[in-house]
């Protein structure tokens, strides 16, 4: 089976046809595929700004301007593996419960597959239902997480399935391993004096003064280290950046990891289990020039290279 190829842009402007992931073809069929990447355009379980839901659309515009070849892991990622944008999870903008249950029964069907899934959020709430159907194909996983909040809250206004609270619940699930969760980047004010207690009690928490000083050499030689051979899980929350590299997010926090610190977390994973991944809390709305949507196609590029740096991988027969 040929591998399915993005439009070439020397022949096609990148300002020109529709618009797809980093120009793959749209496939809404994962068998076949090793890497769909996938939209989840929601967020309704935000607390704070919205408009993460227009998120989706808008990288797949600017992800027209990322080129094919990764030079520092010198790989052409379609060449690698076959990766196609899969399209987007249905989703109800009243309804979180009911468009949780309908992201976990697309995300189970494309990893019943063997394929790996990318996903554009979408506000971080959709991690949890994620997780929820890559943890039935995969068990308990291990977890990075790129943010400025730990989004380990019990409630948030009362209400259990929020953009604070997807880890909490996935613990609860049993969809990760606690033991190998390592959050990066968690930094500023607090509503109360305890609201980081339970993730210190839990898990690895990497506080932003501790990278600051440590550097990310020795935070990623950790990073590996934790997570060993264990299926791991990428979440990248746009705010785990400084909003001066990406303002336009739902709650920025300032003195956050520049996008060449987060690009060293994304190569930290190479040579990992890496079986999903998801960008989010992009927010359009609340950009300034782009810049967040650009950083986040970038971002997908990375984590998509990732993926070929591994290949192909065995898949159960259907």
């Amino acid at each position: 089976m040929r591998h399915p190829q993005p439009v070439d842009s020397m022949v096609y402007p990148r300002h020109s046809g529709v618009a797809t992931f980093m120009r793959y073809p749209h496939i809404p069929d994962a068998r076949g595929l090793d890497v769909a990447v996938v939209g989840v355009p929601f967020d309704t379980a935000a607390g704070y700004r919205v408009g993460a839901r227009l998120a989706p659309r808008a990288i797949r515009d600017h992800s027209s301007q990322v080129r094919l070849h990764h030079p520092i892991h010198d790989v052409t990622v379609h060449e690698r593996i076959r990766i196609a944008d899969y399209g987007d999870v249905r989703t109800s903008p009243f309804e979180i419960e009911k468009t949780f249950d309908w992201i976990t029964e697309e995300f189970d069907k494309i990893h019943a597959h063997g394929c790996r899934t990318i996903a554009v959020g979408g506000d971080h709430g959709i991690t949890y239902p994620i997780l929820r159907a890559v943890a039935k194909h995969h068990g308990p996983v291990a977890i990075v997480q790129v943010d400025s909040h730990t989004d380990t809250h019990d409630l948030q206004f009362g209400y259990k399935l929020t953009h604070a609270t997807p880890f909490r619940r996935a613990h609860e699930g049993g969809l990760i391993d606690p033991k190998k969760v390592m959050q990066l980047g968690i930094r500023g004010s607090l509503f109360y004096r305890d609201d980081l207690a339970w993730s210190k009690d839990h898990y690895r928490m990497v506080p932003m003064h501790e990278i600051h000083r440590r550097g990310m050499d020795g935070v990623v030689a950790e990073m590996r280290e934790l997570i060993g051979t264990a299926p791991v899980y990428l979440s990248f929350d746009i705010d785990g950046l400084d909003p001066s590299c990406a303002p336009g997010t739902g709650v920025p926090e300032i003195g956050g990891l520049s996008t060449w610190q987060g690009m060293q977390v994304i190569h930290g994973l190479v040579g990992l289990n890496l079986v999903g991944a998801d960008v989010v809390e992009v927010s359009p709305p609340c950009d300034s020039n782009d810049i967040t949507s650009i950083v986040a196609a970038q971002l997908l590029f990375e984590i998509a290279s990732v993926f070929a740096v591994r290949g192909r991988v065995d898949r159960p027969e259907r």
